[in-house]
C-alpha cells in the first residue's frame, strides 16, 4: 500500500470538488502557510487507492493545480490468523484398583426423642391505669404534663440541653418535643393537640 501526499501550489487552504461521473469527491487541502520565502502549499494525504486514482485522473492534477509532494510505502495491516480449535482429548482412564473388603455397617443406636417442653402459661399483661397512656406508649410518644411555655423550656433544657431562645412559642416547643418522642399536655398545649387531632381526622376523611 502506498501513502501519497498531494500539494496545491500557491494555496494555503483549498477544498477541491473533483467530479467522478455524475458524482463528485470533496478533497480538502490544508496546512499551507504564507512566509517571507514564499507560500508553503496546502497538502492532502491519503492511502486510499480510489481517492488517489480520482485525484490523478482529474483535470486539476493534469493541469498542475495538484502535484505529488511525497510518496511512502506502508505495510498493510495483517489479518490475525484464525485460531485453531483445540481437539478434545480423551479423559485418561485410571487403572482398576483392587476391591477392598466392604466394612460391616453398624446399626446406629436410636436417638431418644427430645422431651416436649411443658407449655408455660402466658403472663397476663398488667392492666394499664389510663387509656391515654396506653395509646401514647403504643405510638412511641411520651406525654409530659406542663402548665405553660416556661415549664416546657425547663423540661427541654434539662433533658435535651435545648436553649430556651430556640423555643419561642408553644408550637415550636411541641414540634421540638415531637422530634424527641415527647408530647406536652396541659394549658395551651391541649389546644394545639386538639387542633392537630381534628386536622388529622379531616385528612383521613
Amino acid at each position: 500500500m502506498e501513502k501519497i501526499t498531494y500539494g496545491a501550489p500557491r494555496l494555503v487552504d483549498w477544498v477541491a470538488q473533483i467530479k467522478v461521473g455524475a458524482a463528485s469527491v470533496r478533497v480538502h487541502f490544508t496546512g499551507g502557510a504564507l512566509t517571507s520565502y514564499g507560500v508553503t502549499p496546502a497538502e492532502f494525504t491519503t492511502s486510499n487507492p480510489f481517492i488517489q486514482k480520482v485525484i490523478e485522473n482529474s483535470s486539476y492534477f493534469k493541469g498542475g493545480r495538484i502535484i505529488i509532494q511525497r510518496r511512502a510505502t506502508i505495510e498493510e495491516p495483517k489479518k490475525p490468523a484464525p485460531k485453531a480449535k483445540p481437539k478434545a482429548q480423551p479423559a485418561p482412564q485410571s487403572a482398576p484398583q483392587p476391591k477392598a473388603e466392604e466394612p460391616v455397617a453398624e446399626t446406629p443406636a436410636p436417638t431418644p426423642a427430645p422431651a416436649e417442653a411443658e407449655p408455660q402459661e402466658a403472663a397476663e399483661p398488667e392492666p394499664v391505669a389510663e387509656a391515654q397512656t396506653e395509646e401514647a406508649e403504643a405510638n412511641g410518644i411520651t406525654k409530659v404534663p406542663v402548665t405553660c411555655l416556661p415549664d416546657a423550656h425547663a423540661y427541654l433544657q434539662e433533658n435535651f440541653n435545648i436553649s430556651s431562645y430556640k423555643v419561642r412559642s408553644c408550637e415550636i416547643a411541641q414540634k421540638i418535643a415531637a422530634e424527641h418522642g415527647i408530647q406536652f399536655t396541659g394549658g395551651k398545649f391541649d389546644t394545639l393537640n386538639g387542633t392537630k387531632a381534628e386536622s388529622e381526622a379531616k385528612e383521613e376523611e
